[in-house]
């Protein structure tokens, strides 16, 4: 337990000694992606060799992850779409261009085919539907552009645990005022705003369906949040291990290809 909570420390410390001037706290707790930035950059160095001039994130948030795979990948033009204007407010502040727009009915402001890069990081559980946001995505995107998706695993090892014993997944909420029925490794008072998730093969199949092409598929293993020690020490051994099957990891990264 000991050895666990100093690398958790460490890692963090990591995080901020890099001069990554985007990775406030507000960033940290927003993101499970940017808790586990090594699965992250197996992706990116897929397509790294690949000049990158055009970027749209949607959910963009803060601004962290924009700013983070922007210079990783020297990008000249970083825009990134949100609906929530204070959120949008500190991107900008970060160079980002930024839009308001609600993924579940909006178009995207933007001509066809006009980035080389979309990516999107623990958004698409909040959305009502898929459908539009990704229909919109591939719009956008140009010929052999490159698509990045980051969600939890609705089948992940951690879900098919608490189904089997009868409480509800963390990631299907059925109430705002507070998460029912969840595990005790998590807080209950308040919800995430995760309205579904999805299956590893759900998301591949809609994702063909929308004529994106699979390319990677990887594992993201964010460090546990609880403030349960045990708990926490208990679910860095399991996604050491079963976590890195991406079929049963609580979170994953999918990168395709128009």
């Amino acid at each position: 337990m000991k050895i666990y909570l100093f690398r958790g420390v460490k890692r963090v410390r990591e995080l901020w000694d890099a001069n990554l001037e985007w990775c406030d706290g507000r960033d940290y707790a927003a993101s499970a992606t940017l808790r586990d930035l090594k699965s992250l950059d197996k992706v990116l160095d897929f397509i790294k060799s690949e000049k990158i001039y055009r970027m749209l994130d949607c959910g963009c948030g803060y601004g962290g992850l924009c700013a983070y795979i922007s210079k990783r990948l020297a990008i000249d033009e970083v825009h990134g779409i949100d609906i929530n204007e204070k959120r949008l407010h500190v991107a900008r502040s970060r160079g980002i261009i930024a839009h308001k727009v609600d993924l579940n009915i909006q178009a995207f402001p933007f001509p066809s085919s006009y980035f080389d890069l979309v990516t999107s990081f623990g958004v698409i559980e909040h959305l009502i539907f898929y459908d539009n946001f990704l229909r919109e995505a591939y719009r956008v995107l140009k010929k052999d552009g490159f698509f990045i998706l980051s969600m939890p695993n609705l089948g992940s090892y951690v879900n098919r645990v608490a189904l089997l014993f009868g409480y509800q997944p963390r990631d299907v909420e059925i109430s705002q005022a507070f998460s029912p029925g969840i595990m005790p490794m998590y807080k209950k008072e308040q919800g995430i705003f995760h309205l579904h998730s999805a299956t590893l093969r759900a998301i591949k199949e809609l994702l063909t369906f929308y004529n994106f092409h699979i390319i990677l598929t990887v594992p993201l293993m964010p460090t546990m949040t609880s403030s349960n020690k045990l708990y926490s020490s208990i679910m860095y051994a399991l996604d050491k291990t079963i976590g890195r099957i991406p079929s049963l990891s609580r979170r994953i990264v999918i990168l395709a290809r128009k």
